[in-house]
């Protein structure tokens, strides 16, 4: 995808003076009852050809590979040894990130693979480099019933990804790189996306690896793989200028938690890489190593601050003037929390109606409170 491609596709905070087509700040309506028959037709017919290639016999996962070297089938895909009791291979370490990305109320679990006697090179404490054979897994769940598989693998080509969709019985997973809307009943869709829709929020980063980064890792809620058992276990090319990272304060006290959802919601767009999808937007919330370890540091210093707090946005606001990013003491005079806190009818999204504006359809409202609040909290702007 071109970098144009990209700034369109993702850049949900960049002004625009069209209408909206629904309020910001509201969502569309979830599923019926009456709609649950269609679901779960809908449902059971996107499995059924995952069900179907699925045959009595053994697959040869020698002759299981695409064109891009990635496997069919999850099964010869290398998470898992055996598939049908869901055991993990022995060297892919689960690890959770200290604060996390939402998907439309989905659990999920995460797995990394480190080829042995490799090591990250950290010479950029910001933008790690991975080893050739590195493999990232996060695994979804719907009501206890697992939705899809994510692989991102460093090969000899570089980088490549797709997404498995498990069948009907979870027997099994296969490739899905088209994407699919999976209706659910009494509440809104849940979406797989599509190949060019998942390098759209990975690729504001120098490797497009979301949530295995310095500050996921080193704040103190992260668990499994961490910055510092990494750094334990010697998987770093130098040792790491901090083990332990803390997001700062300001003086209303609730701000750090608004930040860490910003960075790991936000932050993959919302950065200054040219590549970033929000790069047309003057909005940053990624958190950098680099910032909690320079001189002293507070929320002030950070970019959403510096960028955002009582910052103008380009896009018109209904009484006059620019919406300004983040509005102290006003979030419904905040652009940030009102396209985070809105949803587009499923098949209209864009960066006019919501945030993040591709494959997500339900609020974070947790993640919108922490925000809210904070904002809430702030002086308001001169």
């Amino acid at each position: 995808m071109s970098i144009a491609g990209a700034v369109l596709a993702g850049s949900a905070f960049v002004a625009c003076s069209e209408s909206f087509p629904q309020p910001l700040g509201s969502e569309p309506e979830p599923e019926t009852d009456a709609g649950a028959s269609d679901a779960s037709d809908a449902d059971s017919d996107a499995t059924t050809d995952a069900d179907a290639e699925v045959d009595s016999g053994v697959i040869d996962c020698a002759k299981d590979r695409g064109a891009d070297g990635l496997a069919t089938h999850l099964s010869c895909a290398g998470l898992y040894s055996n598939i049908a009791t869901k055991t993990v291979d022995a060297n892919t370490r689960e690890f959770t990130p200290g604060v996390m990305f939402w998907s439309d109320g989905a659990e999920k679990q995460r797995w990394v693979y480190l080829p042995p006697s490799t090591k990250i090179d950290i010479s950029n404490f910001d933008e790690w480099t991975f080893p050739q054979g590195t493999r990232f897994w996060k695994e979804f769940e719907l009501e206890g019933k697992r939705v899809e598989t994510r692989l991102y693998e460093k090969t000899l080509k570089g980088w490549k990804h797709t997404s498995y969709r498990w069948n009907s019985d979870a027997s099994e997973a296969i490739r899905n790189d088209a994407g699919e809307v999976i209706a659910l009943a009494g509440r809104t869709p849940y979406q797989i996306p599509t190949a060019n829709e998942c390098n759209e929020c990975h690729a504001g980063r120098e490797e497009p690896v979301l949530g295995f980064e310095p500050v996921s890792l080193g704040l103190a809620t992260a668990k499994g793989v961490t910055l510092a058992t990494l750094a334990v276990e010697d998987r770093f090319s130098a040792a790491p200028p901090a083990r332990l990272f803390t997001i700062p304060e300001d003086k209303t006290g609730i701000a750090a938690p608004a930040l860490a959802w910003l960075h790991a919601n936000c932050g993959h767009c919302h950065n200054t890489s040219p590549n970033a999808g929000a790069v047309g937007s003057t909005l940053r919330t990624l958190i950098r190593a680099s910032d909690l370890l320079a001189g002293n540091p507070s929320a002030e210093t950070l970019a959403t601050w510096t960028t955002g707090v009582c910052k103008p946005s380009e896009r018109d606001a209904p009484a006059g003037g620019k919406y300004l990013y983040i509005a102290g003491g006003a979030p419904s005079a905040s652009l940030a929390s009102l396209l985070l806190g809105a949803r587009a009818t499923p098949g209209t999204e864009s960066i006019i109606n919501q945030m993040p504006p591709l494959t997500s359809h339900m609020v974070d409202k947790a993640g919108q409170k922490l925000v809210d609040d904070w904002i809430s909290a702030l002086e308001p702007c001169p």
